[in-house]
């Protein structure tokens, strides 16, 4: 299928993306230069760098994977980050960024001391090294058809470390502004690729466009539908209790205490341009179900039309429908062969970098300054060369690892839902790291013992807990019926980020430490409660129009309208609060200026999806 044109918009690609990576860090010489790009991004950058790290080749094909197998319940996983997407905006990023820290483990120590900086760091690296194997896995093998279509005959080792190599040069040169500038250029291709093959897709004659598909479904029993948004609770992957539960409990941690998501905003030229950026991303996140999740809905009707529904496994649909579906001499492949290059490597970029970057600040430059390190150094201090020449020899090391880790432990021939298992795997760690965060930003009495302790137990809880709910299960039947017989992992999540704030609490209080840290509620108190009494309005607000969908029998746009409109005045209300503050003469700049306004535009869309597709 794929012809010479194709090929070149491969190999373009590639030079394109080493060309910028390697171009626009050609400067970079202090550690604040390489690890946050001189903290000068412009809030384009940071948009667009978000939106690149997040669409790794995980979403574009895992996403589709579970729309074909699992149906538009997936789009949970996009339109539920926007609550996450403003909690980093309005109460986390201006945190971190009052202190001017290169890493998160860094709020971390000024918050509860050294030991839990350094658990951060550590369980964070085992994320990126998970994360960043399974990009080049999932990579690799979307990859290879197309390679051997062109005739480059490689298999998947091969086709790992390819990926590998192109992405670690770029990333070694130029630091943290490669990773962004690259990333814009990739996002651009992504979303290229994305909307062509949604288009293709969904105005095949197998689909028959947006009325065709609905047609299709609405002939199809409720249980092999794919268009239902809320599945029932007991649902084994995607459970409507789940995604609004421990599914928000994932965005707030990947979103708002993951270094390597929030390092993109810490390099920002301020905070108006880091909360511009993150707002951006925040649009561009809406769009991501109708270009993924939407075109494997599609594509699952479209293969049962072929009758090939029994011979296609979800991580294979994306390849698969390339095939079906996108007509040949065009280049159109050779766009999309563009848009999943750029998914991977703006993803693997990302997290190299991150990785590099606390190893060095938390782990490098502590030991540096330790009587251990004398006998090797005269000088105590680490020099701005040091720590960029040791962040690229990590970063060297780091890729190798986790070529090796994507060689070994991943399978190449996996027929099951490969985001829905990462995402999985990874919660083990992440409820007690989000606890820790927000307790020791809204609670003065959180302590650094029990934070340590808390970080430690929580994978514990979570793998003992499916255990637990079996034992309980087998005497409660009406748990069964609600959840079903396995404890799904959103479900798992939110149990045991409960049972984590409820020990941390506890424990701080026994303690009882007279040592009080600074938090966000003493440095911005009125600032806090605001925002506090504006999340409470929404929330409430929210639960009315709920009651007004299902026990009013009102339509899911028109609550959706009613809803949507109601968030977006909230937020409106801040904004003009801001603007009267001005002189007459420059209200209306100011409030063109204000992102109150537009986060408001971001959350009403966000609410009236949820309204819509009910």
């Amino acid at each position: 299928m794929f012809t010479l044109i194709d090929g070149l918009f491969f190999l373009i690609t590639i030079l394109i993306v080493l060309g910028i990576g390697i171009y626009a860090g050609r400067k970079e010489d202090t550690s604040e230069d390489y690890f946050l790009g001189g903290r000068s991004l412009p809030w384009w950058g940071v948009a667009g760098s978000l939106f690149g790290t997040n669409v790794s080749a995980n979403h574009i094909v895992g996403m589709l994977g579970i729309g074909y197998s699992v149906g538009f319940a997936q789009s949970h996983f996009m339109f539920g980050a926007i609550p996450a997407l403003l909690l980093l905006s309005y109460v986390l990023l201006p945190a971190y960024r009052r202190k001017r820290i290169f890493t998160l483990s860094q709020y971390l120590e000024s918050r509860y001391g050294e030991s839990v900086r350094f658990l951060y760091s550590g369980i964070v690296m085992v994320l990126i090294a998970i994360q960043l194997a399974a990009g080049l896995y999932i990579g690799s093998r979307s990859l290879l058809p197309f390679l051997r279509d062109l005739g480059w005959n490689i298999g998947y080792g091969e086709g790992v470390i390819l990926l590998a190599l192109i992405s670690t040069v770029y990333t070694w040169f130029g630091g943290l502004k490669a990773v962004v500038y690259t990333d814009v250029i990739q996002s651009v291709f992504i979303l290229a690729a994305g909307l062509l093959l949604a288009y293709l897709t969904l105005n095949h004659p197998d689909v028959g466009g947006w009325e065709g598909l609905l047609q299709r479904e609405s002939s199809l029993s409720e249980a092999e539908r794919r268009m239902t948004f809320f599945l029932p609770s007991d649902h084994g992957s995607l459970p409507w209790t789940g995604a609004l539960s421990g599914l928000f409990i994932l965005h707030a941690f990947y979103w708002g205490t993951n270094q390597y998501v929030v390092q993109r905003t810490l390099g920002a030229s301020s905070l108006r341009q880091a909360r511009a950026g993150i707002l951006g991303d925040g649009f561009l996140t809406l769009i991501i179900p109708f270009f993924t999740v939407l075109t494997g809905v599609a594509a699952y009707h479209l293969f049962s039309v072929s009758g090939k529904i029994s011979v296609v496994d979800p991580d294979e649909a994306f390849s698969k429908l390339i095939a079906h579906v996108v007509p040949s001499g065009y280049g159109f492949g050779g766009i999309i062969l563009a848009g999943l290059l750029g998914a991977i490597f703006s993803s693997v970029d990302s997290l190299l970098n991150s990785a590099s970057t606390l190893f060095t600040i938390d782990y490098y430059a502590p030991w540096r300054r330790s009587g251990s390190a004398s006998r090797f150094f005269s000088s105590k201090e680490m020099g701005e060369a040091e720590s960029v020449r040791v962040g690229r020899a990590f970063l060297l090391l780091f890729s190798a690892f986790t070529v090796l880790l994507a060689l070994f432990a991943y399978d190449p021939f996996s027929k099951g839902n490969f985001f829905l298992e990462l995402s999985a795997q990874s919660s083990h760690l992440t409820p007690g790291i989000l606890v820790v965060f927000l307790t020791g930003i809204f609670w003065k009495k959180a302590d650094r013992t029990s934070a340590a302790v808390t970080i430690l137990l929580c994978p514990l809880i979570s793998v003992f807990s499916p255990h637990v709910y079996e034992y309980w299960s087998g005497f409660s039947p009406g748990l069964i019926s609600m959840f079903g017989t396995r404890f799904n992992y959103l479900h798992r999540v939110f149990a045991v980020s409960l049972i984590c704030l409820t020990f941390h609490v506890v424990l701080s209080s026994l303690l009882g430490l007279k040592e009080k840290k600074t938090t966000v509620v003493e440095t911005n108190e009125r600032r806090f409660l605001l925002t506090y009494a504006g999340i409470s309005a929404g929330f409430v607000w929210i639960v009315i129009c709920f009651l007004i969908r299902f026990y009013g029998r009102t339509s899911g746009d028109r609550a959706g309208i009613i809803c949507g409109v109601g968030i977006f005045l909230l937020f409106g209300v801040y904004a003009l609060r801001d603007t009267f503050r001005l002189p007459r003469s420059k209200r209306w700049k100011g409030f063109l200026k204000n992102h109150d306004w537009i986060a408001g535009i971001l959350s009403g869309l966000t609410v009236f999806s949820y309204f819509y597709f009910s």
